[in-house]
């Protein structure tokens, strides 16, 4: 029988670093390999894992998806890709996806963390029979997470799901987002497994940590390297997603769209054309409380490890 590695998984979220994260896993996979860990690419993790775990939910819950996977199916498709890693016998496993949860659009529709979290979250774990041993996530400010939520929604969208910037905002001001409770549910569908959470805004001061609590204490985090390729697909700016608005405006969804790649070459990341950030300063400020309390009660949760930068950097 084939021995079970340590399996951690890093689940996200969506705009809190995942992809430094997975360049970092990526570009020193070889040097993890020397000491045991296996770092599966989030390219195949996403492939073979969470868009099959995607497509049999989404049937499940009333959309008309294509492809359609029945669970005996998916249960076949995630039993080939695991069987395959553990045929590699490593010490450790790691597995990073921010599409655990569910994609941006479903968090700026309805202005709501993660539309499906419950149901794509259960249907994830139950692909490890034997269970994960951790799980790793970040969180961030909830003005800045649908913010950027938003930009990345714009990417791919088409004219018929369009949702408006006053939508959004309305509705995330509706429906008081909560960290707190899909990481609850986090813990009821991956049972015993070490739950580990740090806050985006902490991320500089404790980006090794974070690296070190993924990698185990093998690898030594300070001898990887930097990934060569940074900042690969830049967020638009904001004067980028205000001219695009202002285009929906006048010309209508389809043909704004369309320009979505000239207006972000034309109005680049930078100093001079600014963030995006659609809330008013009392917005912004009841959606930070509101962060900020959540926060407070992750951390005294017995069920969850919130890691403390003023802690980890005063030990350092």
């Amino acid at each position: 029988m084939t021995r079970k590695p340590y399996i951690v998984l890093h689940g996200g979220f969506h705009k809190t670093a995942t992809s430094h994260v997975q360049s970092m896993l990526a570009r020193n996979s070889k040097m993890l390999e020397r000491a045991g860990v296996h770092y599966v690419h989030h390219r195949d993790t996403r492939k073979k894992l969470t868009v099959p775990v995607q497509c049999n939910v989404y049937n499940s819950v009333g959309m008309d998806w294509d492809p359609k996977i029945s669970d005996e199916e998916l249960q076949e498709m995630s039993h080939a890709f695991l069987s395959k890693l553990l045929e590699m016998r490593p010490k450790r496993l790691i597995l990073s996806d921010e599409n655990m949860a569910g994609h941006c659009g479903h968090c700026v529709k309805r202005g709501v963390l993660y539309r499906w979290r419950r149901k794509l979250i259960e249907v994830f774990a139950q692909q490890f029979p034997d269970g994960v041993d951790e799980v790793h996530l970040g969180v961030r400010n909830y003005a800045d997470f649908f913010a950027l939520a938003y930009v990345e929604y714009l990417r791919s969208v088409t004219g018929q799901w369009f949702v408006d910037e006053r939508m959004m905002r309305r509705q995330v001001m509706e429906n008081m987002p909560s960290w707190h409770n899909i990481l609850k549910s986090v813990v009821t569908f991956f049972p015993g497994a070490r739950v580990v959470v740090w806050k985006y805004e902490d991320f500089r001061k404790i980006d090794r940590k974070i690296l070190a609590n993924l990698c185990g204490p093998a690898i030594d985090v300070d001898q990887m390297k930097e990934p060569k390729d940074r900042n690969k697909r830049p967020t638009a700016s904001g004067r980028a997603v205000h001219e695009l608005l202002q285009l929906i405006h006048r010309e209508g969804v389809d043909y704004a769209l369309e320009q979505r790649v000239a207006l972000q070459e034309t109005y680049p990341r930078g100093p001079e054309y600014g963030s995006y950030d659609p809330w008013t300063a009392q917005e912004r400020a009841h959606l930070t409380r509101m962060y900020e309390r959540d926060i407070e009660e992750i951390r005294v949760n017995p069920d969850i490890k919130l890691l403390d930068a003023a802690q980890l950097t005063k030990v350092g």
